[in-house]
């Protein structure tokens, strides 16, 4: 968009793509393309203002990606109730979660926790729903805008709810049956360590591994919330439970 002119930004081919994508995958579960297109339009809108300036801010960059967070939670929370699976819809910067104005790697403040609980514990009493909450993405506190929160920021937003709400479990879910021993892709005996501590799990990001990012885990550790990592493909795995200190009395030591 930076290096197009302004009247050829909607013909974009990554644009072309999200449009494609979402409003297939809108007929194909049988949705009201009206669901998206409101910020389909916003969106190609948006893109032609940065043609038009030249320019791409870190705030707009921000405000680009959150896009397909709040197209995706829409697509869900809508298709779970035509399943008959009564949910509800929230952004996050609506929600309550409050940010530095650092764009693209923003930090949550402590007001989030307070605003959170109210806003989901004041709707489930009203009306209860299955929450659908995008992920990674916040409010400035002074700027009010459209914030992200980095790298681990969907974890970030999982933990940061878990902690508001007091949960008894934390879970996350990623492609694999959990934190593994090694990566799989240099040994494909690599197996899923049952339990570690999170200072365990934040020497092990140190020292490479994917799975998890230790600011994201931060809010649970805080609230001393067990997170368990999970597999999407293959949910009965019992995954890595990861808690603040662990019983090493099973442990082998070599």
């Amino acid at each position: 968009a930076v290096s197009c002119g302004a009247p050829k930004a909607s013909e974009i081919n990554e644009l072309a793509v999200i449009k494609k994508l979402h409003l297939r995958t809108i007929d194909e579960l049988g949705l009201d393309s009206s669901i998206v297109s409101g910020f389909l339009d916003e969106l190609e809108q948006l893109l032609k203002g940065v043609a038009m300036m030249k320019e791409l801010t870190l705030r707009t960059r921000d405000y680009l990606v959150s896009f397909g967070e709040c197209m995706s939670t829409r697509i869900f929370s809508a298709y779970l109730n035509k399943l008959g699976k009564k949910a509800r819809q929230y952004d996050a910067f609506d929600l309550g979660f409050i940010t530095t104005d650092d764009f693209t790697n923003a930090d949550i403040l402590e007001a989030t926790y307070p605003a959170v609980a109210k806003r989901l514990h004041g709707d489930w009493i009203d009306d209860p729903a299955i929450p659908i909450v995008t992920g990674f993405l916040g409010k400035g506190w002074k700027s009010c805008a459209v914030t992200t929160l980095g790298r681990g920021g969907s974890d970030l937003t999982a933990t940061t709810i878990g902690k508001a709400l007091g949960l008894r479990e934390i879970q996350v879910w990623k492609d694999v049956d959990g934190v593994l021993t090694c990566d799989p892709n240099i040994y494909a005996n690599a197996v899923p360590v049952p339990y570690l501590t999170f200072d365990e799990a934040a020497e092990l990001a140190y020292f490479g591994a994917q799975v998890l990012h230790p600011q994201s885990m931060r809010p649970a550790r805080e609230g001393g919330i067990p997170v368990r990592v999970k597999n999407s493909y293959n949910r009965h795995a019992p995954g890595t439970v990861i808690t603040k200190t662990r019983d090493m009395r099973k442990s082998i030591l070599t």
